[in-house]
């Protein structure tokens, strides 16, 4: 039996409690290898265009930021599946695991069509956006290179969800795994033309995301569809569009995914208007190098907070939530001394840390300043992590998003805009300074929301006809380190 299933309702001794320890670390370790292994694609992809030079080192985040705009949406829902797999897992309902990820499949297609009809748009967008003619050239011929990783970049979030939903996450890890391997000899040989082939700069960072997105939709699929998956979850008896299910996904995942869209284009406008048309390209080169070192400590904590997601929806299914309180404590307290470390690193290391992706004197001066508002906001966003995601487990969405679009758009937006016009020598330190109020607060604001208990009331599944448990938990695989 799994760590995952051999913990009772009520069992909160010190067995217990190193049991759901090693559930934590079970299905955190292969998930934060997965995020890990999304965050090297784009730090690999950003090491390699830097040879380029500034200009593309200038347009690499802004046009990344502009693309993830609008595939957020997509992922802000899907996302939403981990939770209906757990805790249909926890009901005891099988068949409908494999139903909710052929959901989010259809998702994304629809999702990619719709892109791809908003490609002409994409130069209109970058000029209006009024970065350096140079910089707006390279960020158009990056968007529309990468906007073709739309449908395969969401299916692989809903495929992942499923397998992370039923406990299953070295699947996902091995995928991705693989697929940061595919992407980064597609992007070496496409960006500098290796091989005989032409030499498509920027472009090539992008047709290798492509690839390695194409490479990761095959490999989970195939597993998704094969005969142990399929005699355990019905996946190929389930493939068909089932209206409730698109209905409860849409319903409790539509507000994340406005939230998400809506969080991205906040930080497309900090990073491109209060960052890089307010204060140039030095200024967005240095929050360009500061962005890599946020991914190395978000991400992995990303990676936490999805599994939290899991164990949570699981042990909500089951109708334990003291053990959904107990595994998000253990979950958010290992969040939170990971980035405090990283928080010690970014103050005392910042100058050193810049010069590693530039050395020009003007960027590591900027750049070691907004290091240290990074630093001071470390803390805060490990609990924003850590306890959103246990609010998503509990398929608590709507509150969480509502407080994110308000509080970012305030905070973020206005108090930048403030920081800009009435304290312009500080220059884009004054929007980080905005953002890191933001995080501090938005820390305390779920810290709250968690530790209110309203989300022990919700029902996520009032659209689905079958929403009561029929047959015994499906045993997870045991998971390990």
């Amino acid at each position: 039996m799994s760590p995952e299933n051999s913990i009772h309702p009520g069992e909160s001794g010190r067995a217990g409690r190193r049991d759901e320890l090693r559930s934590v670390i079970a299905m955190s370790v292969p998930i934060v290898i997965t995020m890990c292994s999304r965050m090297a694609m784009d730090v690999s992809d950003f090491v390699m265009i830097t040879f380029l030079g500034d200009d593309a080192q200038a347009a690499m985040l802004p046009a990344q930021v502009l693309l993830w705009s609008y595939i957020v949406f997509g992922l802000g829902v899907v996302t939403i599946l981990s939770t209906f797999v757990s805790q249909s897992l926890g009901r005891g309902r099988p068949a409908d695991c494999g139903a909710y990820a052929w959901q989010g499949v259809y998702l994304a297609l629809v999702l990619a069509v719709i892109g791809l009809a908003c490609r002409p748009f994409v130069p209109t967008l970058v000029h209006w956006i009024g970065h350096d003619l140079p910089v707006q050239q390279l960020e158009v011929d990056y968007i529309r290179v990468a906007i073709l990783t739309v449908a395969p970049t969401l299916a692989v979030a809903a495929l992942s969800n499923f397998f992370n939903g039923i406990h299953r996450p070295r699947v996902t890890m091995w995928a991705s795994i693989e697929g940061i391997l595919v992407n980064a000899v597609a992007s070496f040989v496409l960006i500098f033309g290796i091989g005989g082939l032409p030499k498509l700069g920027i472009a090539g960072a992008a047709w290798g995301t492509v690839i390695g997105n194409v490479y990761q939709v095959l490999r989970l699929g195939s597993r998704l569809c094969g005969p142990a998956y399929h005699a355990e979850f019905r996946t190929r008896s389930t493939w068909r569009f089932d209206g409730g299910k698109m209905l409860n996904i849409l319903r409790t995942g539509g507000p994340q995914g406005v939230q998400f869209v809506s969080d991205v284009v906040v930080w497309a406008v900090f990073i491109n208007v209060l960052v890089g048309t307010c204060f140039g390209k030095v200024h967005l080169i240095a929050t360009n190098v500061v962005w890599q070192y946020i991914r190395i400590s978000f991400m992995p904590c990303l990676g936490v907070g999805v599994a939290l997601t899991s164990l949570v929806g699981r042990a909500v299914g089951e109708g334990n939530p003291e053990r959904a309180m107990r595994l998000t404590r253990i979950a958010v307290t290992g969040v939170a001394t990971y980035m405090g470390v990283c928080a010690l690193v970014f103050l005392f290391a910042r100058h050193e840390l810049i010069r590693l992706f530039n050395d020009t004197p003007a960027v590591v001066t900027i750049g070691s300043h907004v290091l240290i508002c990074a630093a001071v906001f470390q803390v805060s966003d490990a609990l924003c992590v850590g306890y959103n995601s246990a609010l998503r487990g509990a398929g608590d969405t709507l509150w969480p998003s509502m407080v994110f679009i308000i509080t970012h758009w305030l905070v973020i937006i206005g108090g930048g805009w403030l920081m800009v016009h009435y304290v312009p020598q500080w220059g884009s330190v004054g929007p980080w300074i905005a953002a890191t109020a933001l995080i501090v607060l938005l820390g305390m604001l779920l810290w709250g929301r968690w530790h209110g208990r309203k989300w022990m009331k919700i029902n996520i599944f009032c659209h689905d006809a079958a929403s009561m448990p029929a047959s015994p938990v499906v045993e997870a695989e045991p998971a390990t380190v």
